[in-house]
Order: structure tokens, then C-alpha cells, then sequence
């Protein structure tokens, strides 16, 4: 069984080892901490029956309107069991309750896997971002906008 709950400082540790072993590139300590110093709420974690944290999200606040989710990560064991959904949708859940009307995010153009699964959850591209992740490592940025609905799996 997995939980979905809002990260918690003690969480940090946790996420970060998620994160570098899941994420093309490397992310420091400080990075994950500073996301939950600035919005507490728009970070989740997912964790196993064990209290494994096998899945993360931190968001950011881009404005009054937009949220975005800056890292997203499901350890590469556990994937393909809905885990990215329940995250998701916990993370839209509360941008939906705070008054956002979007989410963003930036995916690699060749991260066909997450395309597929932002497409079906909702997300469209809204612009190409040449050289995003270094020369010739385009990407693309996504956005889903907030109804009453789009919250809810799909």
C-alpha cells in the first residue's frame, strides 16, 4: 500500500537520494530543503508500507496563478504501479485548493516515457525550450490547467 502525504522536514535526506538516483543530473541537499522552505504544502512524497519513500514531488509557487512542479521523481523499482498518478494528483489537488489555475513543468523532448504520461494526465505542450538541459538537450514545457475535474485520476 502506498501513502501520498506532504513532505516533511525529516524527509530531506530521503528525497535527495531519490531524486539523484532517478533525475538525469545532479541535485544538492540544499536544493529539496530550499523547495520546502518556500512552500511547504506543494512538496509530496510517496512511501511504501515499510515508510520507504519511493516517489516525489516539489513544487514551487511562479506566481498567483501558475504553479510549477520542479522535480518529480518514482524510484525506477516501483514504477508502473500508479505512484506518479497518486503524486500528481495530490499536487493538483492542493494547487486546485490554493487558487491556481495551472501547473507547469519542463520535460527532456526525449523523455518519451514522461510525455506519454503528462499527455494522459492532461498537460499539454505550450512551448519547445532549445537547449534547456545543455547543448542539444532540448525540452519541452508542459501545462495542465486546474478545473474542477482535472484533479481526479484518470
Amino acid at each position: 500500500m502506498i501513502v501520498c502525504r506532504n513532505m516533511r522536514p525529516e524527509d530531506s535526506v530521503a528525497v535527495y537520494a531519490l531524486m539523484n538516483s532517478n533525475l538525469d543530473g545532479t541535485f544538492s541537499l540544499d536544493v529539496i530543503e530550499y523547495f520546502y522552505l518556500c512552500w511547504p504544502e506543494g512538496q509530496y512524497v510517496a512511501e511504501d508500507m515499510f515508510g520507504n519513500i519511493v516517489g516525489a514531488i516539489c513544487g514551487t509557487q511562479i506566481d498567483r496563478y501558475r504553479a510549477s512542479i520542479s522535480l518529480f521523481a518514482v524510484d525506477a523499482r516501483s514504477r508502473g504501479q500508479g505512484i506518479g498518478s497518486k503524486l500528481l494528483d495530490s499536487f493538483r489537488t492542493r494547487c486546485y485548493m490554493e487558487g491556481y489555475s495551472e501547473v507547469q513543468l519542463e520535460i527532456r523532448t526525449t523523455n518519451s516515457r514522461a510525455f506519454e504520461f503528462y499527455k494522459r494526465k492532461g498537460f499539454v505542450v505550450t512551448e519547445e525550450l532549445p537547449s534547456l538541459y545543455g547543448p542539444n538537450q532540448d525540452g519541452y514545457r508542459m501545462v495542465a490547467v486546474l478545473n474542477k475535474v482535472s484533479h481526479v485520476s484518470s
